[in-house]
């Protein structure tokens, strides 16, 4: 079974924005409604010393597990009611979810810019906030659809790579299904691969009959209802797929695979034998 070498959307937004939209800049469009005009007067009211009241409102989105989308404006933004419309619509496509916006050029901002990489990207854009408070990517508004913002929203397993590449850590996943007679065997290994790491890595189970996975196993190509055994990946703290194993894996050669680096095609666990003993 073929797994793909690279794993879109995991390392903090690194496909996040795409920038085709950058020429043509249109004329501002009016007012966007009262309520997100009320959120930009309420930001312009403090300093760049004083937290960006935005911060409440992403704390209160993540202390109820919803996503957020964020619709990020500044300078020589147009359209932003289209960008509003669009991310509202994407709301109703992932219910779990709230909008917000924010205007990037302001100082109270700055430290939410700087996060999330925003400074040079074209506006308005509409970034994805997961339920756990991690950027998962977005796009800039001449690319996006409701459907493509909603489907950024990492499933619960995508969601704990991307707290360890967040954390600076890799992530060893097992895929796997109940049925599986190598499943106990594979977990264990993974699961020491992670040890031999030194608290560096986490260990992922991901049940393949979970359906909230199938859009996680899509991006990696992974048939669930083709593949007989346990399948293992190594993604590394870039979020990389750095080395894969279709067989009982080698717990050596996930830890080499972690530690080796990526410089582009193949990945170091990814030959003829791939992780597998």
């Amino acid at each position: 079974m073929k797994v793909s070498k690279k794993l879109q959307l995991l390392s903090l937004l690194l496909v996040v924005i795409t920038c085709n939209a950058c020429a043509n800049p249109k004329k501002e469009s009016n007012q966007v409604n009262s309520q997100n005009s009320a959120n930009q007067q309420a930001q312009a009211k403090h300093t760049a010393k004083e937290r960006s009241p935005l911060h409440a409102e992403l704390d209160k989105a993540k202390a109820a597990g919803k996503a957020v989308f964020v619709v990020v404006t500044g300078t020589g933004a147009a359209d932003l009611n289209k960008a509003m419309s669009v991310a509202k619509n994407a709301t109703s496509i992932y219910k779990n979810a709230v909008v917000i916006q924010m205007n990037r050029d302001l100082p109270v901002n700055a430290d939410l810019v700087s996060e999330w990489r925003l400074a040079g990207a074209p506006v308005p854009l509409i970034l994805v906030i997961s339920s756990k408070g991690q950027p998962t990517g977005g796009y800039v508004l001449a690319d996006a659809t409701a459907d493509k913002i909603a489907a950024l929203v990492p499933s619960p397993k995508l969601e704990e790579v991307y707290a360890a590449i967040a954390s600076s850590k890799h992530a060893i996943v097992v895929f796997t299904k109940k049925s599986f007679v190598d499943k106990t065997k594979v977990i264990k290994i993974a699961k020491d691969a992670v040890f031999k790491l030194n608290n560096e890595a986490v260990f992922v189970e991901v049940d393949m009959d979970d359906s909230k996975e199938n859009g996680f196993m899509n991006q990696l190509r992974i048939d669930k209802l083709s593949t007989k055994a346990s399948i293992t990946i190594v993604i590394n703290k870039q979020g990389q797929v750095a080395g894969t194993s279709t067989t009982v894996p080698d717990a050596g050669k996930l830890v080499t695979a972690a530690k080796t680096p990526v410089r582009g095609g193949c990945g170091p666990g990814c030959g003829p034998a791939g992780c597998g003993r």
